[in-house]
């Protein structure tokens, strides 16, 4: 890559630059000097959520000469609300993973909490009131989970279950919340970045 000094764009065409030169690629870096150019490298420096670009800086005390960035950390209130939209995305996102469950049988299965399997699992509870009301109990009520094992339960096994699931899916909102109030509690960007981090389960 080359630049026009002291501050020009990069461009890897260099002809562009010293139009007037028929073969530019065969100049030293001491000739090229002296039609204002110079080889660089792009250094992109790493940036953190927190953070984010800031003006560019040029290092010609070595050749080629290295174009990188500063990294500044963003205002406190971008953070803040940086942090709060990653805990949202999170949240959704264990919101529809994999939830544990303990069957009758005594093993342990997950179910993908899905949009589908929520109007599954919903429908199946419509029906497990039902059949409550027409005083069924045997496990007539087929439930496939995520390992693709069926079991069968009766209507208030399938009514636990519901309950259960709502239950996880509203203690992983209410958790969101204690993250957000720490978040909105911090006072500084590194008070912020502590906050916004889930428990391990």
């Amino acid at each position: 890559m080359y630049y026009r000094l002291p501050d020009g764009e990069p461009t890897g065409n260099l002809a562009a630059l010293i139009p007037n030169v028929i073969n530019p690629q065969a100049l030293t870096d001491a000739e090229l000097a002296d039609y204002d150019v110079a080889r660089c490298t792009i250094v992109y420096p790493a940036v953190e959520w927190w953070q984010q670009r800031g003006a560019r800086q040029i290092d010609t005390a070595q050749t080629p000469h290295v174009i990188t960035w500063a990294v500044e950390t963003r205002p406190l209130e971008d953070v803040r609300a940086l942090a709060w939209q990653r805990i949202k995305n999170e949240r959704d996102e264990r919101q529809r993973g994999l939830m544990p469950y303990t069957y009758p049988s005594g093993d342990t299965h997950h179910n993908e909490m899905t949009e589908k399997v929520l109007r599954d699992l919903n429908g199946q509870a419509t029906g497990a009131l039902i059949l409550s009301s027409m005083g069924v109990t045997d496990p007539v009520m087929p439930w496939t989970t995520h390992e693709n094992v069926t079991h069968y339960l009766t209507p208030a096994q399938i009514l636990a279950f519901s309950m259960a699931a709502l239950q996880w899916h509203s203690a992983i909102h209410v958790q969101s919340q204690t993250i957000r109030a720490a978040i909105n509690a911090a006072e500084t960007v590194q008070g912020v970045i502590d906050a916004a981090v889930w428990p391990e389960a």
